[in-house]
Protein backbone atom coordinates (compact mmCIF):
# COMPACT_ATOMS: atom_id res chain seq x y z
CA UNK A 1 0.00 0.00 0.00
CA UNK A 2 1.56 3.35 -1.14
CA UNK A 3 1.54 5.68 1.61
CA UNK A 4 0.04 9.14 0.83
CA UNK A 5 -0.15 12.42 2.62
CA UNK A 6 -3.07 13.80 0.82
CA UNK A 7 -6.04 11.66 0.47
CA UNK A 8 -5.20 8.27 -1.53
CA UNK A 9 -7.17 5.74 -3.51
CA UNK A 10 -6.57 2.50 -5.86
CA UNK A 11 -8.54 0.96 -8.60
CA UNK A 12 -12.37 1.58 -9.20
CA UNK A 13 -14.22 1.85 -6.16
CA UNK A 14 -18.02 2.69 -5.77
CA UNK A 15 -19.44 3.82 -2.12
CA UNK A 16 -22.93 3.62 -1.78
CA UNK A 17 -25.01 4.97 0.77
CA UNK A 18 -27.22 2.35 1.57
CA UNK A 19 -30.93 1.44 1.18
CA UNK A 20 -30.36 2.06 -2.93
CA UNK A 21 -33.41 1.25 -5.00
CA UNK A 22 -33.67 -2.55 -6.15
CA UNK A 23 -36.69 -2.71 -7.65
CA UNK A 24 -37.93 -0.05 -9.58
CA UNK A 25 -35.76 2.79 -11.11
CA UNK A 26 -32.27 1.13 -9.83
CA UNK A 27 -30.24 4.28 -10.81
CA UNK A 28 -27.36 3.77 -8.57
CA UNK A 29 -26.85 -0.10 -9.55
CA UNK A 30 -28.07 0.88 -13.18
CA UNK A 31 -24.71 3.27 -12.92
CA UNK A 32 -22.08 0.40 -11.20
CA UNK A 33 -22.96 -1.96 -13.77
CA UNK A 34 -22.49 0.89 -16.62
CA UNK A 35 -19.06 1.52 -14.60
CA UNK A 36 -18.35 -2.20 -14.67
CA UNK A 37 -17.84 -1.48 -18.60
CA UNK A 38 -18.46 -4.23 -20.27
CA UNK A 39 -22.06 -6.47 -20.92
CA UNK A 40 -21.23 -9.97 -20.63
CA UNK A 41 -19.52 -9.31 -16.69
CA UNK A 42 -19.39 -11.48 -13.76
CA UNK A 43 -20.32 -10.39 -10.20
CA UNK A 44 -19.33 -12.04 -6.93
CA UNK A 45 -21.49 -10.98 -4.37
CA UNK A 46 -20.34 -11.04 -0.37
CA UNK A 47 -22.77 -11.13 2.09
CA UNK A 48 -21.05 -11.44 4.74
CA UNK A 49 -21.91 -8.12 6.72
CA UNK A 50 -25.27 -9.65 6.71
CA UNK A 51 -27.29 -11.45 9.79
CA UNK A 52 -29.67 -12.94 7.10
CA UNK A 53 -26.91 -13.59 4.32
CA UNK A 54 -28.97 -15.91 2.06
CA UNK A 55 -31.86 -13.16 1.96
CA UNK A 56 -29.20 -10.70 0.70
CA UNK A 57 -27.64 -12.80 -1.91
CA UNK A 58 -30.77 -13.64 -3.43
CA UNK A 59 -31.94 -9.90 -3.63
CA UNK A 60 -28.91 -8.96 -5.17
CA UNK A 61 -28.97 -12.24 -7.10
CA UNK A 62 -32.07 -11.22 -8.86
CA UNK A 63 -30.95 -7.72 -8.95
CA UNK A 64 -28.02 -8.56 -11.20
CA UNK A 65 -29.64 -10.87 -12.94
CA UNK A 66 -32.03 -8.05 -13.97
CA UNK A 67 -29.23 -5.94 -14.91
CA UNK A 68 -27.60 -8.74 -17.39
CA UNK A 69 -24.78 -10.02 -15.59
CA UNK A 70 -23.65 -13.49 -16.82
CA UNK A 71 -22.45 -15.16 -14.13
CA UNK A 72 -22.98 -14.68 -10.64
CA UNK A 73 -21.07 -15.67 -7.14
CA UNK A 74 -22.62 -15.78 -4.01
CA UNK A 75 -19.88 -15.73 -1.17
CA UNK A 76 -21.95 -16.73 2.08
CA UNK A 77 -18.82 -16.42 4.34
CA UNK A 78 -20.10 -16.47 7.65
CA UNK A 79 -16.34 -17.66 9.31
CA UNK A 80 -12.49 -17.09 9.39
CA UNK A 81 -12.45 -20.42 8.42
CA UNK A 82 -14.07 -20.05 5.01
CA UNK A 83 -12.97 -16.59 4.00
CA UNK A 84 -9.59 -18.99 4.25
CA UNK A 85 -10.42 -21.01 2.10
CA UNK A 86 -8.32 -21.30 -1.20
CA UNK A 87 -11.92 -22.32 -3.27
CA UNK A 88 -13.56 -19.37 -1.78
CA UNK A 89 -11.36 -16.95 -3.12
CA UNK A 90 -10.42 -18.49 -6.41
CA UNK A 91 -13.87 -17.96 -7.07
CA UNK A 92 -13.44 -13.98 -7.41
CA UNK A 93 -10.52 -14.40 -9.93
CA UNK A 94 -12.20 -13.44 -12.46
CA UNK A 95 -15.44 -11.52 -11.85
CA UNK A 96 -15.73 -8.19 -13.19
CA UNK A 97 -17.21 -7.27 -10.07
CA UNK A 98 -16.79 -7.20 -6.55
CA UNK A 99 -20.01 -6.71 -4.44
CA UNK A 100 -20.28 -6.09 -0.74
CA UNK A 101 -23.56 -5.94 0.66
CA UNK A 102 -24.74 -4.24 3.76
CA UNK A 103 -25.48 -5.34 7.51
CA UNK A 104 -22.89 -4.57 9.76
CA UNK A 105 -19.07 -3.72 9.05
CA UNK A 106 -17.33 -4.74 11.98
CA UNK A 107 -18.88 -8.62 10.82
CA UNK A 108 -17.11 -8.03 8.01
CA UNK A 109 -13.72 -6.91 8.82
CA UNK A 110 -13.46 -9.21 11.77
CA UNK A 111 -14.11 -12.28 9.67
CA UNK A 112 -12.57 -11.06 6.43
CA UNK A 113 -10.11 -8.86 7.15
CA UNK A 114 -6.37 -10.46 6.84
CA UNK A 115 -7.78 -13.44 5.00
CA UNK A 116 -7.17 -14.61 1.59
CA UNK A 117 -10.79 -14.04 0.33
CA UNK A 118 -9.60 -10.13 1.18
CA UNK A 119 -6.07 -10.51 -0.99
CA UNK A 120 -8.28 -11.69 -4.16
CA UNK A 121 -10.68 -8.63 -3.61
CA UNK A 122 -6.94 -6.39 -3.38
CA UNK A 123 -5.93 -8.65 -6.26
CA UNK A 124 -8.83 -7.85 -8.35
CA UNK A 125 -8.98 -4.38 -7.84
CA UNK A 126 -5.51 -3.77 -8.65
CA UNK A 127 -6.28 -5.72 -11.76
CA UNK A 128 -9.05 -3.52 -12.83
CA UNK A 129 -12.02 -4.92 -11.57
CA UNK A 130 -14.76 -2.98 -10.01
CA UNK A 131 -15.56 -2.92 -6.15
CA UNK A 132 -18.72 -1.63 -4.80
CA UNK A 133 -19.99 -1.77 -1.45
CA UNK A 134 -23.43 -0.34 0.19
CA UNK A 135 -23.44 0.90 3.92
CA UNK A 136 -21.74 -1.59 5.66
CA UNK A 137 -19.85 -2.63 2.37
CA UNK A 138 -18.59 0.93 1.30
CA UNK A 139 -17.40 1.86 5.16
CA UNK A 140 -15.25 -1.07 5.20
CA UNK A 141 -13.48 0.57 2.27
CA UNK A 142 -11.52 3.30 4.76
CA UNK A 143 -8.00 2.69 6.12
CA UNK A 144 -10.23 4.22 9.47
CA UNK A 145 -13.27 2.74 9.43
CA UNK A 146 -16.32 3.89 12.04
CA UNK A 147 -17.93 1.00 13.43
CA UNK A 148 -20.37 3.00 16.23
CA UNK A 149 -21.17 6.06 17.67
CA UNK A 150 -24.33 7.47 18.37
CA UNK A 151 -25.57 10.32 16.13
CA UNK A 152 -26.60 12.14 19.03
CA UNK A 153 -23.13 12.00 20.59
CA UNK A 154 -21.11 13.01 17.42
CA UNK A 155 -19.82 16.13 19.17
CA UNK A 156 -18.66 14.57 22.30
CA UNK A 157 -15.32 13.83 22.67
CA UNK A 158 -14.35 9.70 22.54
CA UNK A 159 -17.81 8.89 21.34
CA UNK A 160 -16.87 7.86 17.92
CA UNK A 161 -15.40 4.58 17.85
CA UNK A 162 -12.93 3.51 14.90
CA UNK A 163 -10.81 0.46 13.65
CA UNK A 164 -8.89 -0.49 10.72
CA UNK A 165 -11.12 -0.79 7.29
CA UNK A 166 -10.22 -2.72 4.31
CA UNK A 167 -7.79 0.43 3.39
CA UNK A 168 -8.47 0.85 -0.23
CA UNK A 169 -8.77 4.74 0.07
CA UNK A 170 -6.38 6.01 2.93
CA UNK A 171 -7.66 9.60 4.75
CA UNK A 172 -10.85 9.57 3.24
CA UNK A 173 -13.48 8.61 5.82
CA UNK A 174 -16.53 7.06 5.14
CA UNK A 175 -20.23 7.35 6.75
CA UNK A 176 -23.03 5.65 5.31
CA UNK A 177 -27.43 6.65 5.90
CA UNK A 178 -25.55 10.10 6.68
CA UNK A 179 -28.55 12.33 6.04
CA UNK A 180 -31.61 9.78 7.04
CA UNK A 181 -29.83 8.86 10.85
CA UNK A 182 -27.98 12.78 11.28
CA UNK A 183 -24.46 11.88 11.23
CA UNK A 184 -22.79 15.10 10.55
CA UNK A 185 -21.53 15.31 14.32
CA UNK A 186 -19.22 11.69 13.98
CA UNK A 187 -17.02 12.92 10.72
CA UNK A 188 -16.69 16.30 12.45
CA UNK A 189 -14.77 14.72 15.14
CA UNK A 190 -12.93 12.26 12.73
CA UNK A 191 -12.05 15.21 11.30
CA UNK A 192 -11.12 17.50 14.49
CA UNK A 193 -8.92 14.75 15.47
CA UNK A 194 -7.06 14.27 12.15
CA UNK A 195 -7.47 17.42 9.84
CA UNK A 196 -5.60 15.62 7.38
CA UNK A 197 -8.14 13.43 6.41
CA UNK A 198 -11.41 14.05 5.29
CA UNK A 199 -14.98 12.75 6.17
CA UNK A 200 -17.56 11.64 3.27
CA UNK A 201 -21.20 11.25 4.09
CA UNK A 202 -23.38 8.85 1.72
CA UNK A 203 -26.59 9.56 1.93
CA UNK A 204 -29.54 7.16 1.21
CA UNK A 205 -30.16 5.75 -2.31
CA UNK A 206 -26.67 7.58 -3.47
CA UNK A 207 -23.38 6.42 -4.39
CA UNK A 208 -19.67 8.34 -4.61
CA UNK A 209 -17.74 6.88 -7.80
CA UNK A 210 -13.86 7.11 -6.95
CA UNK A 211 -11.71 6.63 -9.80
CA UNK A 212 -7.99 6.78 -9.51
CA UNK A 213 -7.00 10.03 -10.50
CA UNK A 214 -8.64 11.56 -7.52
CA UNK A 215 -11.30 12.62 -8.52
CA UNK A 216 -15.15 11.07 -7.20
CA UNK A 217 -18.68 11.76 -8.53
CA UNK A 218 -21.90 11.21 -7.27
CA UNK A 219 -24.69 9.31 -8.55
CA UNK A 220 -28.06 8.55 -7.39
CA UNK A 221 -31.16 10.47 -5.59
CA UNK A 222 -29.76 11.91 -2.38
CA UNK A 223 -27.12 13.52 -1.17
CA UNK A 224 -22.79 13.35 -0.62
CA UNK A 225 -21.75 15.72 2.16
CA UNK A 226 -18.12 16.35 2.35
CA UNK A 227 -15.98 17.23 5.61
CA UNK A 228 -13.15 18.89 5.12
CA UNK A 229 -11.13 20.10 7.86
CA UNK A 230 -7.95 21.10 6.33
CA UNK A 231 -8.78 24.95 7.57
CA UNK A 232 -9.41 24.03 11.15
CA UNK A 233 -7.81 26.71 13.12
CA UNK A 234 -8.41 26.32 17.05
CA UNK A 235 -10.44 23.46 18.58
CA UNK A 236 -10.29 22.02 22.11
CA UNK A 237 -9.96 18.26 21.14
CA UNK A 238 -7.25 17.98 23.50
CA UNK A 239 -8.19 19.85 26.49
CA UNK A 240 -11.41 18.43 27.57
CA UNK A 241 -11.97 14.68 28.82
CA UNK A 242 -14.05 12.28 27.22
CA UNK A 243 -17.38 12.56 26.69
CA UNK A 244 -16.99 16.22 26.90
CA UNK A 245 -18.12 18.76 24.13
CA UNK A 246 -16.14 19.25 20.76
CA UNK A 247 -15.54 23.28 19.96
CA UNK A 248 -14.15 23.89 16.93
CA UNK A 249 -13.84 26.57 13.86
CA UNK A 250 -13.14 26.21 10.32
CA UNK A 251 -14.55 23.09 9.30
CA UNK A 252 -15.80 23.33 5.75
CA UNK A 253 -18.69 21.04 4.75
CA UNK A 254 -19.89 20.61 0.70
CA UNK A 255 -23.12 19.35 0.08
CA UNK A 256 -23.25 17.48 -3.68
CA UNK A 257 -25.91 16.04 -5.73
CA UNK A 258 -26.29 14.02 -8.74
CA UNK A 259 -24.52 15.81 -11.25
CA UNK A 260 -21.49 16.95 -8.89
CA UNK A 261 -17.99 15.91 -7.83
CA UNK A 262 -15.16 16.27 -5.99
CA UNK A 263 -11.29 16.74 -6.57
CA UNK A 264 -10.01 15.26 -3.09
CA UNK A 265 -6.35 16.17 -4.42
CA UNK A 266 -7.57 20.05 -4.55
CA UNK A 267 -10.06 19.72 -2.11
CA UNK A 268 -12.49 21.56 -4.48
CA UNK A 269 -16.39 20.87 -5.39
CA UNK A 270 -16.80 20.22 -9.60
CA UNK A 271 -19.18 20.67 -11.75
CA UNK A 272 -19.44 16.96 -13.86
CA UNK A 273 -20.26 17.31 -17.80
Amino acid sequence: MIMALEPFFRGRLIAIGGNEDKSDELIVLKRVVQEVGKTDYKVGIITTASEDPEKRGKNYHQVFTTLGASKIEILNIRERTQANDKKLAKALEDVDLIFLTGGDQLRLTSIIGGSKVLQSIQNRLDDGALIAGTSAGAAVFSDTMIYEGDSEDGLFKGSVLTTSGFGFVEKIIFDTHFMARGRIGRLVQIVTTNPTCIGVGIGEDSGVILRGDGLAEVVGTGQIIIVDGSDIGHSNIMAIKPGEPIAVENVRIHSLVNGYGYNFKKRRLLLVP
